[in-house]
């Protein structure tokens, strides 16, 4: 019995500390805000937030983030579309630098409703012990790895935009979960990091791409000129999704022992 209510407190402490540090990375690069590298860190450190939340069962609060985490990427993509444009299109990179200054008056909304809610509640929820004990590891990991081998076995065989838009998203909240609970996974689970980022990374060009596509498709030289880059990047990620499926590399055989939040 004793043992037990030991081992509870150690959950609940655990808990405290994932929602706290997770919390504080988003709070702590808001002060550099908008430089571009502040919003492209602080948008990474709201997907480890969430797949903080995930791993307590905080889903309810999982909204909250995500407006924030999507006004971030609203104005990241958009400082990345304006460095293109600079000198390639004058027309196009005045539109994009006017949608820029609405999508910052967006976040600033947003930052100011995570200021005023959403960061009270996270830092009060670990503060209070009232954060729930970190869940059985081992069904969630299963879900998100079953549904991202079917998303990259999409994209593998149709090769769409979409398709690799969701393998993408998948990737992106698997190596998120990977992160977030590294000290409580099996290593043939946290193998898998260094691939992800690798698939991530080559995905991510290519959604670039296709964003810059439909951007220019009225621009006839820049269209083609993308249009091209698209089939090497293509290339590069088919070999990566043709890997993946060959080699195996994802193994759902993730067994409740295996995977269980520690409280070191």
């Amino acid at each position: 019995m004793t043992k037990n209510r030991s081992a509870k407190r150690g959950a609940v402490g655990a808990s405290a500390r994932l929602l706290a540090d997770q919390a504080r990375a988003v709070q702590q690069l808001e002060a550099a805000l908008p430089e571009q590298d502040a919003v492209h860190d602080m948008r990474v450190a709201t997907r480890r937030l969430r797949a903080a939340l995930r791993v307590l069962r905080l889903g309810k609060l999982d909204r909250r983030v995500k407006a924030l985490q999507d006004a971030l990427g609203a104005v990241r993509d958009l400082q990345l579309q304006i460095e293109w444009l600079r000198s390639r299109d004058a027309a196009l990179y005045r539109s994009c630098r006017a949608r820029l200054r609405a999508a910052k008056q967006a976040l600033q909304r947003e930052l100011r409703q995570w200021r005023s809610q959403t960061l009270p509640i996270l830092l009060g929820a670990a503060a209070d012990g009232s954060a729930p004990p970190p869940r059985n590891l081992s069904k969630l990991m299963r879900k998100r790895l079953k549904r991202m081998e079917e998303r990259l076995e999409q994209a593998r065989i149709r090769p769409s935009p979409r398709s690799l838009h969701a393998a993408r998203i998948s990737v992106k909240q698997v190596r998120y979960l990977v992160e977030v609970a590294k000290g409580s996974l099996p290593k043939k689970v946290t193998r898998l990091e260094s691939d992800l980022k690798t698939l991530q990374a080559s995905l991510g060009e290519l959604h670039d791409v296709d964003t810059r596509i439909d951007l220019v498709k009225n621009r006839p030289a820049l269209a083609r000129d993308q249009k091209d880059m698209r089939k090497r990047l293509g290339k590069i990620a088919a070999a990566q999704l043709t890997r993946w499926h060959e080699q195996r590399l994802i193994d759902q055989d993730v067994k409740p022992a295996d995977v269980m939040m520690t409280s070191a």
